[in-house]
């Protein structure tokens, strides 16, 4: 006869409390590279449909199966990280000339943003608001304004690209979790499920949600991003800009900021345009920022989202931007995934919880 355990009292509130705490312990103990462990559960359940292929259709070993899905990350991300760093340079420095050098010339067109100015400074007198605009002034608000973002810009990939101690160990932990995780993800999650002590149906709907939202929200950014990187490049090829290649993909790059990220690329640019007296190309491309490159981001990533964990918009606002607030890049995918669990607590509160007290 099997020895059955955990029959003592309180011996199962005991052991309970013994792994909270450890729980709690552990996540303390982690805490520097919690980011790095959370985006490697998400990238190991993304590369489930590659792990499951390699395993089945070309008859590889599980361990090589983990070890090619790996390497296949590595080679991504450091594809990846070199392109991003020789883009970033390359562009931060073409912009810092191209601002530094620029000049406004004396076109029909500067005489109407004057004579707007001086409209805009008249109301500003006529309401009493002790403001007043000049051109020079907001010229070297906009040179100042762009250095600095520039300058901020370039010491966070030089951090990035100095490969620090603590980068390191972000890769080291970041790959050997992929290795690990991979092949033994359903497992996990199968366990996860027998702790939980929910029903089975009420804990795969929370899992999957989780899993979905975030999975979701990290793919999506990837596709918004190139294509919007693309679809800016069409229009910048057709009006001519310089240096195309390596603004497309800083417009990828900025297209992680939700709503204006693309903006704040193409915006000056359009500034730039209008300022040195090439007005209908500034004008196309601000009109095809706000009507088409802009747009694209709440499309696609209304259709890579699954329905199941599809969001009102005001909700999707609040828990994208307050994300952003709390934890920087990482609230992108933090906001999401803790609005969608409360939101499928709300779910599970009234399709699940009221209807069972209504039985007793």
């Amino acid at each position: 006869m099997a020895k059955k355990y955990f029959e003592k009292k309180y011996s199962k509130l005991l052991f309970g409390i013994l792994a909270l705490l450890l729980i709690i312990l552990a996540i303390l103990v982690a805490r520097p590279y919690l980011n790095t462990i959370i985006l490697a559960v998400i990238v190991s359940y993304i590369l489930q449909p590659v792990y499951k292929f390699l395993t089945k259709k070309v008859k590889t070993k599980k361990i090589s199966a983990s070890i090619i899905s790996t390497l296949l990350i590595v080679l991504l991300t450091m594809i990846l990280g070199v392109i991003l760093v020789i883009t970033v340079i390359n562009v931060a420095s073409l912009v810092l000339e191209q601002v530094n050098n620029l000049r406004v010339e004396n076109t029909s067109s500067i005489d109407y943003l004057q004579d707007a100015i001086v409209w805009i400074n008249s109301q500003m007198d006529r309401f009493n608001i002790p403001i007043e605009f000049t051109l020079t002034e907001i010229l070297s608000n906009l040179r100042n304004s762009v250095s600095s973002i520039v300058n901020n810009l370039l010491a966070t990939v030089s951090s990035i690209s100095s490969f620090s101690v603590d980068a390191i160990f972000n890769l080291i932990i970041f790959y050997g979790l992929i290795y690990t995780i991979v092949p033994h993800f359903n497992k996990n999650v199968y366990s996860i499920k027998n702790i939980l002590p929910l029903d089975e149906e009420i804990t795969t709907l929370y899992l999957d949600r989780t899993l979905d939202t975030a999975k979701a929200m990290a793919g999506g950014l990837l596709v918004v991003a190139m294509v919007q990187g693309l679809v800016a490049g069409f229009i910048l090829y057709i009006l001519g800009t310089p240096y195309i290649f390596l603004v497309i993909l800083l417009v990828s790059i900025f297209s992680f900021i939700p709503l204006l990220g693309t903006g704040l690329v193409t915006f000056p640019i359009a500034l730039i345009y209008i300022l040195t007296g090439q007005v209908w190309k500034g004008v196309v491309l601000a009109i095809y920022q706000l009507l088409v490159i802009g747009e694209i981001d709440g499309v696609l990533r209304a259709n890579l989202i699954p329905k199941d964990v599809r969001m009102p918009l005001f909700v999707s606002f609040i828990a994208i931007f307050g994300g952003l607030s709390l934890w920087g890049i990482w609230g992108l995918i933090y906001g999401p995934v803790i609005f969608i669990l409360l939101l499928t607590t709300v779910e599970v509160l009234r399709k699940y919880y009221i209807p069972s007290l209504k039985e007793k």
